[in-house]
């Protein structure tokens, strides 16, 4: 049965819990601003997309994209959970063999990966690397006959398939070979020794909220895929669909926002995709798994950040502003990406959220904001002009904002010699648990010399 992260919520008297545990009580322990994430949710999110993606097609592999949220008591939970996983760098690798996942487990992605890079990714004998051009399959093939081994490659592919936000899977992006190449791409690693074919990859985007992407994806690779087989005899172990997987941004306990984008709302479930996917793939003449690429969709449902209003002003314009000790140096895609996350006054939980403030971060930058500065001007806005919040909000209350599980430390940033905030974990038995600490003043400076 499919949950919510509402679930997880609930408020008693004027006291808003998560996971049974005050959130002001942490506050007043831990400070702000802070990320929060519940073990239960992130367990509840692994069940769910996997089982949902088996019942429709038995041999799918959910391989967790860790660039979404790499701390390792997240990836312990997602390895307890049975889950494989993505990685994209060296970096990723090293953490995810930490964590404990087994190399046969993990398959590497990336558009530019470096000589050291392939060296460490084929000693350690990972299942598969996601191959992106045909330079790097002839590297990868030298480098696998100089170590003496042999290394399972998928080649990725723009499926030239459009989505509504980022898209990956298009020619004109970075990413992978264009269908035209691909059989003479494939012809090539039949000859190489050093290479053994497994599968073929296609990512074709992020937050992909509508069925028809989806669709249009796999059908398209399973063409590929029987035509390879046709033609040069191939036979692969395995499809790659990548990641996309999109995540409701609307839900909120209060009165959802309605000045937003429609790819923030999804109108389906993650049964609907394994659906459409597994109608596509019975068309195969032979039989293959299934690797799907989720991060968003497990991580960013899962984690709240709390902040508190650490300055109010009014306009002559009557634009009631609140500045916020939580700007874009640790919610950057805010900024980047004009991202949309639900906001409601946790010190104010049971007063109605009726009263519209203009919200800003603490940063010396004027684009520090948490409305869209830019589509205001051009008249295409992403994000609400003002959020609502209870009348009498004020220096001191504490905000929640909603869904930030994902993309956080590993993009967040010391601008303006801002302290990253801790993560701290609601165990599923009601304790709290840090598991990245906050940063100290000491290591401002701890790359540097003088």
């Amino acid at each position: 049965m499919y949950t919510s992260i509402l679930d997880h919520f609930k408020v008693e008297g004027n006291r808003l819990l998560f996971d049974g545990v005050d959130l002001l009580s942490i506050v007043e322990k831990y400070g702000t601003p802070i990320f929060i994430f519940s073990e239960s949710r992130l367990k509840e999110n692994a069940k769910f997309i996997q089982e949902s993606f088996r019942k429709e097609y038995r041999e799918t592999y959910i391989h967790y994209a860790l660039k979404a949220n790499s701390i390792l008591s997240i990836l312990k939970i997602f390895k307890d959970e049975g889950l494989k996983c993505e990685v994209s760098s060296t970096g990723e690798l090293y953490k995810a063999i930490k964590a404990g996942f087994n190399p046969e487990d993990i398959i590497y992605n990336s558009p530019g990966k470096r000589v050291e890079d392939l060296y460490y990714a084929v000693k350690s004998r990972i299942n598969c690397i996601n191959v992106d051009s045909f330079y790097e399959m002839m590297l990868l093939n030298n480098i696998a006959s100089e170590l003496n081994l042999k290394v399972g490659i998928s080649l990725r592919v723009v499926p030239e398939v459009m989505t509504p936000t980022l898209k990956t899977g298009i020619s004109r992006s970075k990413f992978g070979f264009e269908i035209g190449e691909l059989f003479k791409a494939y012809r090539l690693a039949l000859e190489l020794k050093n290479i053994d074919i497994k599968g073929i990859h296609a990512h074709i985007g992020s937050q992909i909220s509508d069925l028809t992407s989806w669709e249009n994806s796999s059908r398209t690779i399973v063409d590929i895929v029987n035509q390879l087989y046709n033609d040069l005899k191939i036979e692969l172990d395995h499809i790659n669909l990548g990641g996309g997987i999109p995540v409701d941004y609307t839900k909120t306990l209060v009165e959802e926002d309605n000045e937003l984008p429609a790819y923030y709302k999804v109108k389906f479930d993650i049964h609907d995709i394994a659906r459409t996917i597994s109608t596509n793939l019975r068309r195969l003449k032979y039989d293959v798994k299934l690797y799907i690429e989720p991060g968003r969709s497990l991580v960013a449902d899962a984690c709240i950040l709390l902040t508190r209003i650490v300055n109010f002003k009014e306009r002559s314009s009557g634009e009631k502003w609140l500045i916020v000790d939580a700007g874009f140096n640790i919610l950057p895609s805010a900024r980047i990406l004009r991202w949309y996350y639900p906001i409601l006054n946790v010190s104010r939980i049971d007063e109605k959220h009726d009263t519209s403030f203009r919200i800003g971060g603490p940063l010396c930058d004027a684009e520090d904001v948490y409305h869209d500065v830019e589509g205001e001007e051009n008249g295409f806005q992403k994000l609400p002009r003002y959020r609502r919040l209870p009348g009498k909000t004020s220096p001191g209350d504490v905000l929640a904002f909603l869904h930030t599980g994902a993309y956080g430390p590993e993009v967040m940033m010391n601008f303006n010699g801002m302290l990253r905030p801790p993560y701290l974990m609601i165990l599923r038995n009601g304790d709290v648990k840090i598991i990245r600490r906050r940063d100290e003043l000491d290591d401002l400076y701890r790359y540097e010399e003088f």
